[in-house]
This record gives C-alpha cells, sequence and structure tokens, in this order.
C-alpha cells in the first residue's frame, strides 16, 4: 500500500461528502506535518518545540458561490458535519460566476519525474544531533565574536510534510517535501546605542544541505562584526552592486505587479506590456517549478495546474505573467499558475569580486531595511545598508542609505549579471550590477 494511500483515500471520500451535501464542485486536500524547532542562546536552551500537525483543507463551489476551510478534527463523523455546516454557509454568499474548479485540462501531461524533495533519513535525525548542531552555531559565533558580540542565537529547525489532494473533476496528485536548516542571529556592540544585526542560515530539502555548524557561526559573526562602523555616506550617484543573497529581495519588489489580479484590479505597472522590453536585455528570469531539490519545487500548483517551466522576462521582455483559473477567465486569458515557485536568473560570467574591481568604486549592498514598492505606478523606496569599495577593494561599512526610483527605469540600469547564485532560497539570484545609481545619505 501506497504511503499516501490512507491521506488519498480521506480525500476521496471528503470529496465526494462535500458534494452529496449540497457542493456542486470541491477539492480536498488532507496533510500532515512533524517539525522541530530548537535554539541556544547564552549557551543554553531558549526554544524547543516539536509538533505533529493534521488537517483537512476543503475548497467548495455552491451555485457559483465561493468558500475555504480547514479542520484538524478528522474523524469521520467531524468531517461530516463540518462539511454540512461549510456549505451551507457557502450558500449565503454573494454568487461569482467565475469561481470553479479548473478545467480538466490544466490537470495533464503531469511531468513525471523525481525531483528529490525527501531525505530518506529524516527519521535518523536523532534529538542529540539536532541539539549538538543549534549548540555548535551558537558556541562558534560566540568564541570568534568575544565581547564583541551581545547575542548569538544558534537555531536549527526540520520537517517532513505529506499531502494528499484531490478534485470533484478529476484531480488526483500527492506531494512529500523533508527540510533542514541550521543559522545563526548575531547582534554585535558598536558605538553608542548601535547594534548592527546580522545572521546566516543554511538549509534545503536534504540533510547534506548544509554540513558545518561551526561554519555557519563564524560567516554569521563575521557579517554582524564586518558592520562595525558603519556610517552614512554623502548622496551621490553610482554603481552599485546587490550581493547575491539580497538580489532576490530586489525582485520580488516588483513581483506584486505580475500577478493576474492586480492586473484586473488595474493595479500593475506591467499591464499591456507583454513583449515589450521593461528591463535591460541582460535580464532573463525564469520560474521553474521542475528543479531537483529546488526549495519551490513542485509537479503541480495549489490548484492541481500541472507544473512546467515559465518565461517571465526574456532577455528583458516581458513574457508572462501569474495567472490562475479565476483571474484567467476575468481577464480572458490562458492560466499558467496562481503562484511562483523558484525564481531563476540566466547567470553571467563574472563573480562579484571581479565586478568590484572593473567597477572600481561602488557599494555593495548586503541588505535591506523596510521598503514598500508600489505595484500601480512601479515606483519603490527602500532603505539599504552595506560596504564602500575603492580601487576594487571594501574600504568600509556604510548604512542609512535609500535606495529608491520606478522599477520601469531602474531595471535598464543593469549593466552585470552575477555567476554566484545563493543556494539557499527559492530565488536563488546571483549578485547584479547597476550603473548611475543614486545613493541617498547624508
Amino acid at each position: 500500500m501506497s504511503k499516501f494511500q490512507n491521506q488519498l483515500e480521506l480525500a476521496r471520500w471528503a470529496c465526494r461528502e462535500a458534494t452529496q451535501v449540497g457542493a456542486n464542485e470541491a477539492r480536498v486536500s488532507v496533510s500532515r506535518t512533524r517539525y522541530v524547532n530548537l535554539s541556544y542562546r547564552d549557551r543554553k536552551i531558549e526554544t524547543l518545540e516539536e509538533s505533529v500537525q493534521s488537517g483537512l483543507s476543503v475548497s467548495l463551489f455552491r451555485d457559483g458561490k465561493f468558500s475555504a476551510h480547514r479542520t484538524s478534527d478528522l474523524r469521520p463523523e467531524a468531517i461530516t458535519k463540518f462539511l454540512q455546516d461549510t456549505v451551507a454557509m457557502t450558500g449565503y454568499l454573494a454568487e461569482d460566476p467565475y469561481r470553479r474548479l479548473p478545467e480538466p485540462h490544466y490537470y495533464a501531461d503531469r511531468p513525471a519525474r523525481e525531483l528529490e524533495l525527501v531525505d530518506a533519513d529524516y527519521g535518523r535525525v536523532s534529538p542529540e544531533d539536532r541539539h549538538r548542531m543549534a549548540r555548535t552555531v551558537e558556541a562558534s559565533a560566540r568564541d570568534i565574536g568575544g565581547d564583541k558580540v551581545i547575542s548569538a542565537t544558534g537555531n536549527y529547525y526540520d520537517s517532513t510534510t505529506e499531502s494528499a489532494t484531490v478534485a470533484s473533476n478529476g484531480f488526483e496528485g500527492t506531494a512529500e517535501r523533508t527540510d533542514f536548516w541550521c543559522g545563526v542571529d548575531v547582534t554585535a556592540r558598536d558605538a553608542g546605542d548601535k547594534r548592527p544585526e546580522e545572521w546566516w542560515w543554511e538549509g534545503g530539502c536534504r540533510r547534506d544541505a548544509f554540513a558545518d555548524p561551526e561554519k555557519i557561526g563564524r560567516l554569521g559573526v563575521e557579517r554582524a562584526l564586518a558592520r562595525i562602523g558603519s556610517e552614512k555616506i554623502p548622496t551621490e550617484k553610482m554603481p552599485i552592486i546587490i550581493e547575491n543573497r539580497s538580489a532576490g529581495r530586489l525582485l520580488r519588489f516588483m513581483g506584486s505587479a505580475f500577478y493576474a489580479r492586480n492586473l484586473q484590479q488595474r493595479q500593475s505597472f506591467l499591464e499591456g506590456k507583454v513583449g515589450q522590453q521593461i528591463t535591460s536585455p541582460l535580464l532573463t528570469v525564469t520560474d521553474d517549478p521542475l528543479i531537483p531539490r529546488g526549495m519551490a519545487s513542485r509537479l503541480f500548483d495549489d490548484e492541481g495546474i500541472s507544473a512546467r517551466p515559465l518565461p517571465m522576462i526574456e532577455k528583458g521582455v516581458l513574457r508572462n505573467f501569474y495567472v490562475d483559473t479565476y483571474y484567467g477567465r476575468k481577464l480572458e486569458m490562458e492560466a499558467t499558475t496562481g503562484s511562483p515557485s523558484n525564481i531563476m536568473v540566466e547567470l553571467g560570467d563574472r563573480a562579484q569580486a571581479d565586478w568590484m574591481k572593473q567597477l572600481g568604486r561602488g557599494v555593495l549592498v548586503t541588505g535591506f531595511i523596510g521598503g514598500n514598492s508600489n505595484s500601480s505606478t512601479g515606483d519603490f523606496s527602500t532603505g539599504v545598508f552595506g560596504f564602500l569599495f575603492e580601487n576594487g577593494e571594501i574600504t568600509r561599512p556604510v548604512s542609512e542609505l535609500n535606495l529608491g526610483g520606478n522599477h520601469l527605469e531602474f531595471w535598464h540600469k543593469l549593466i552585470g549579471v552575477g555567476n554566484d547564485p545563493y543556494p539557499f532560497s527559492s530565488s536563488p539570484t546571483p549578485c547584479l550590477v547597476f550603473e548611475d545609481v543614486t545613493m541617498a545619505g547624508a
């Protein structure tokens, strides 16, 4: 018997039950997640959590009306009562003719491949191993930082999730994933009341995504100590390099404009721009859910739409939006997927250090503080910190700088893409290089 068989049977039964008590259509997902989360601070346990969570989620469609619900009570009699109540509640909602399950052709051609998202040794990780890793991370940061460190927290997290989903119009699918993460959060001591903070985390779906807790602690504390003495610099137009670890956030700043919901509500500055140049030709971005061991890899999305790579930006030209079936019907557009997976940027051929040498002088941005991005206009603004580099070498830390502009102008200033993708993210971006950027400082 398949390890998913019990979940599938429950989802099938609940789906039939939902239609028998009045739903025209239904989608049911049954999931089970186990996670362990622990941290060490001041060389003793700060947090210790272990939990197993099981639940049933249902999307109900009744006479053009829609609702979504979840319960953790999986007894058959409780589920029947839950479905009777939620179907009845759905009947009181406003009618929306666009609300229905995806057309079955979106379920077709599901990839039949192994994404390598499960570590078979998950169950063999012992409590002693988990504590050792969190304890070692914190001790490494503490020992290296000494009295320059105000606090260091060593963290360890792992989880395993299994789910089965069934829709009343023919969809069935199962998914499984494990995750392992180890990291450190560090606050350093600086002049006055300054408290520079930094972090370093490593992880993925396999235990071997990180191998050395001592190295994780060292990288985290070194990044925090490097920020001691940060100051503003005068406002200046100069080249900037966005470090690979932070470049994904810059991409996400304009991400909301790619959603069909904002298109339909006239809140996307990218409306009407498919086929047009919206960035430098150096930028190519693909949403690829089929990356082995990818942080957001999947064979189907939340609606059951079969996964496939989706070109978003090709040599600077806008190619696609994130379109679920609901907004696809409203916009009379073909559905693609309603949610992003792995955001893959086509790599360049130079490392960050090589770009610094070529540019000579500029700012290496290593982090963002706050910020906002207007999906309607494309205007954005965010605080940044990092390092000034001169003659290709880092000279001093800088902070309290502001980066802003409009996406449709800013991304045309991209002059380089690194060859150094950040591996611990669903957006494994390389460093990005921009010219003539105004860094607002003192």
